[in-house]
This record gives C-alpha cells, sequence and structure tokens, in this order.
C-alpha cells in the first residue's frame, strides 16, 4: 500500500509495522523506568482513510492526528468502540468544534485562552475533557507552548476549569539538539510532573519522544510515545 509521507511514496507493510511495533515495545522494556504505563500512539497523519482503516483491522486502536478537519473525517468513517483518537496538532479556537465530541486526550493545549474556550465547549457538549499542557521547555521561539516559568507563576490558573482535567504534559524536544540537550529537555519535564504531582495527583501522563529520540523519552519517563515513520520505514 503506497501513501505520502512529505511527498515521498512509502511503501505501507503489515508485517514491516508489527515487527517495528515490537521493537519499540522491546524498547520500552528495556528503557522505561515503569514500562506498563507506557503507550505507543500511531501518529496517523499520514494516512488517508482507506489506509487507516487497514491499520484498525490490523488491530492498532490508538492515534494521534493533528489537523482538526481530518480528525473529524476520519472518526465519521471509523468504529470508534474499537479505537482511541487523540489531538496532538496545535488547535484553533474555531477548531474545537471537529474534534469536541469524541477526542480521547488533547496534547497541545498551549495557552489560558485555549483552556478557557475548551472548557466552554466540553460544557455546551455536555463533555469532560482530558488534556494535557504543552510546555515548550527549550523555549525554542519556533515552538508552541507554555514555558515553565509561566507555568509554575500561574499555576492556580490551568487547574480551575470545572469541565476540563489536565492529565499531565507534553513537550517536543529541541530539533537540532543533540542527545544531551535532548535529555535535559525530557528530564527537565519529567522534574516538572514529579513537583507539580504532589498538589495535583491527576497529573499522570507525559507525551514526548517521537521517531527520532523517543529512547531519551523513555529514560526520562515518557508515558505516551507520539510515533510515526518509524513505524512504516
Amino acid at each position: 500500500i503506497n501513501h505520502s509521507n512529505g511527498g515521498k511514496q512509502v511503501q505501507l507493510i503489515k508485517e514491516k509495522i508489527i515487527e517495528n511495533y515490537n521493537q519499540i515495545l522491546n524498547e520500552i522494556n528495556k528503557y522505561s523506568p515503569y514500562p506498563e504505563k507506557v503507550k505507543i500512539l500511531f501518529v496517523s497523519k499520514y494516512f488517508d482513510i482507506t489506509n487507516q482503516k487497514r491499520l484498525i483491522e490490523w488491530g492498532f486502536n490508538y492515534f494521534g492526528e493533528n489537523k482538526a478537519q481530518v480528525y473529524r473525517d476520519k472518526i465519521k468513517e471509523c468504529n470508534l468502540e474499537k479505537v482511541k483518537w487523540d489531538f496532538i496538532g496545535r488547535l484553533q479556537k474555531n477548531k474545537i468544534k471537529y474534534i469536541i465530541a469524541n477526542v480521547n486526550l488533547i496534547h497541545s493545549v498551549d495557552t489560558l485562552e485555549l483552556l478557557e474556550e475548551l472548557n466552554q465547549k466540553a460544557l455546551e457538549a455536555k463533555r469532560h475533557l482530558n488534556v494535557l499542557l504543552q510546555i515548550n521547555v527549550s523555549e525554542e521561539e519556533s515552538k508552541a507552548g507554555l514555558s515553565i516559568e509561566e507555568f509554575k507563576k500561574n499555576q492556580e490558573e490551568y487547574f480551575k476549569f470545572e469541565n476540563i482535567t489536565i492529565k499531565g504534559f507534553m513537550t517536543m524536544a529541541p530539533y537540532i539538539g543533540n542527545s544531551n540537550e535532548i535529555e535535559i529537555c525530557f528530564s527537565t519535564l519529567f522534574n516538572l510532573l514529579k513537583e507539580t504531582k504532589d498538589k495535583y495527583p491527576e497529573l499522570e501522563e507525559l507525551s514526548m519522544g517521537m521517531s527520532n529520540d523517543y529512547i531519551e523519552a523513555l529514560k526520562n519517563g515518557a508515558t505516551i510515545l507520539r510515533i510515526g515513520s518509524k513505524l512504516f520505514e
């Protein structure tokens, strides 16, 4: 099965994907301090609906989408009793309506205003939403997310919403970081979770680590790995 990955045609081969998936499972057991907590989120932005359905038929059941309209179109076509679908991209307020009804977890909440809007929409939809706060640990200008300082300064503001539970944090490692800088980024977020959890015990998820840096993320306590190309290359 061919599909497009940034213009490149990539072969989608069941055996290959299962082999790569199992390799990551082995690495979870090898590197994570608590392998039983770690989930592999299959980044599904690379797939059209036909290939998406095949992945579900092959037994994969935890996906992350980064465009709200694509999310909406895919979930119309797929049986949501069988799968959990997270939203992992930047979320604009006017796009919340596309995901609100059934999103499992939103990884990319990066402002207080977005939380307020999500809380309001959740209230209207009679839903309770689980979200992660996106923290820009490396403070790169090209990245979204709250700085650690900003989060700490206004901490209580983020946890005041009745229709939202903040389940943890998400971050992206520096784009051009070496392995040491990546480790520092991930361990910093792990420590933030540890120190904030005393007051907010519902904090349990760390969404960090992608295809090129998930080993460093595992060593530093990641509970959700957002894996795309590594699964089918």
